[in-house]
């Protein structure tokens, strides 16, 4: 700003910060239907069972009754989102001033699975889950959180005969009797549909160890793993509890640390930011992944109830968690140095350019040596 307008801002603060002429205000902003669901008309909707949840109950954590898809053939999905359908009235003024005073679902963890009818015990084997052997796990559902879209050559299969299961949900009351059910939408690819990539699945996240100290703001947590296999980064969904205030997550690739994301964290929303395809990280193996949250236990954070208690880990909000629930997919070594291309060509890269993300992209692999001619000596 100029010195002279730096100078009006300071006068107005003096003089009391008056209000303008409301006329000049512009118009106020227009928020969607939650009726309307964001990946457009789902293809398929699923519901769960209705439940009550009184206005002054404790947190429950169980298990809810499976609920049959209805889906005759395999079919992949391109995107997923789900609503939470309750009888609170959004206008009305009673209950709880919070997001989760129009909600009673915290979060469900939840997967897909074909059950069995002759076994009463439907748990898979817990790698089955991350191998779509058996059960199909999906993004948890946590209050205020926007949809999924799949990476398009990454679509997460939805299998015929297969029911909605999970031995994870958590309601928790919003000061009124409130009667819900959750819709899940799902947008389908088209038949014949089959994807090219892989799920990568791995844990970038802490819930064991986390220690807050009381009445202090700008306190850290770290947590780091390192990739097995060629990655895109499709997706960064920082997972805190209340005293959550900020999360970024870094790659370290050799001497190389660049900042790959950097978000503010409020425990009343649960945002994933999807990146853009010519910006999804593309990470060697070998790349440390680093994620870094910053956490606010002082009396300036309106979501901690009371900052004079330290805190550790747990589900409920007043403990914590620090997990980074970002999608990815892995990359074969061909798969790898095609992306690698598409992205010089795309963003008209020189040797001079420094590619944030995507430490080995002005990296050109050597063309492979030309066979002699003639017959051999």
């Amino acid at each position: 700003m100029s010195d002279e307008e730096i100078a009006k801002i300071a006068q107005w603060v003096e003089l009391g910060a008056p209000r303008g002429n409301p006329a000049d205000l512009p118009p106020p902003r227009q928020w969607a239907d939650r009726s309307v669901w964001a990946i457009g008309t789902p293809d398929l909707i699923v519901k769960t069972k209705e439940v009550l949840v009184k206005g002054d109950a404790p947190d429950w954590w169980g298990e809810i009754p499976s609920i049959p898809t209805g889906l005759t053939e395999d079919r992949y999905v391109a995107a997923l989102e789900i609503k939470e359908v309750n009888d609170v009235d959004a206008q009305a003024g009673s209950g709880r001033a919070t997001v989760g005073g129009r909600f009673v679902f915290h979060h469900m963890i939840w997967r897909t699975q074909v059950l069995d009818p002759t076994k009463s015990d439907q748990t898979p084997d817990p790698l089955a889950i991350f191998t779509d052997e058996e059960a199909v796990n999906w993004p948890v559902h946590e209050v205020g959180r926007n949809p999924d879209f799949f990476d398009p050559k990454s679509a997460r299969l939805l299998k015929a005969g297969s029911s909605i299961v999970s031995d994870s949900v958590h309601l928790h009351s919003n000061g009124r009797d409130t009667r819900a059910h959750l819709e899940i939408g799902f947008k389908l690819q088209p038949k014949g549909y089959q994807p090219t990539y892989k799920r990568a699945v791995f844990g970038l996240g802490n819930g064991v160890d986390i220690d807050i100290r009381a009445m202090e703001a700008n306190q850290q947590l770290h947590a780091y793993t390192v990739l097995q296999q060629h990655t895109k980064i499709i997706s960064f969904e920082p997972h805190l509890h209340a005293p959550g205030a900020r999360m970024c997550l870094e790659a370290i690739w050799g001497y190389t640390i660049q900042t790959l994301n950097c978000v503010g964290y409020d425990h009343n929303w649960v945002r994933g930011y999807d990146y853009a395809d010519d910006s999804a990280p593309l990470l060697p193996k070998g790349t440390i992944l680093h994620i870094v949250g910053f956490m606010d236990n002082s009396p300036s954070n309106k979501n901690v109830p009371d900052p004079r208690n330290w805190q550790g880990s747990g589900n409920r909000s007043v403990a914590n968690m620090f997990i980074d629930l970002g999608m990815r997919v892995a990359l074969t070594d061909e798969q790898f140095q095609e992306e690698m291309a598409r992205r010089r060509e795309r963003l008209h890269l020189t040797k001079n350019d420094v590619v944030i993300g995507c430490p080995l992209c002005l990296v050109i692999p050597a063309a492979p040596a030309a066979k002699p001619s003639g017959p051999p000596q």
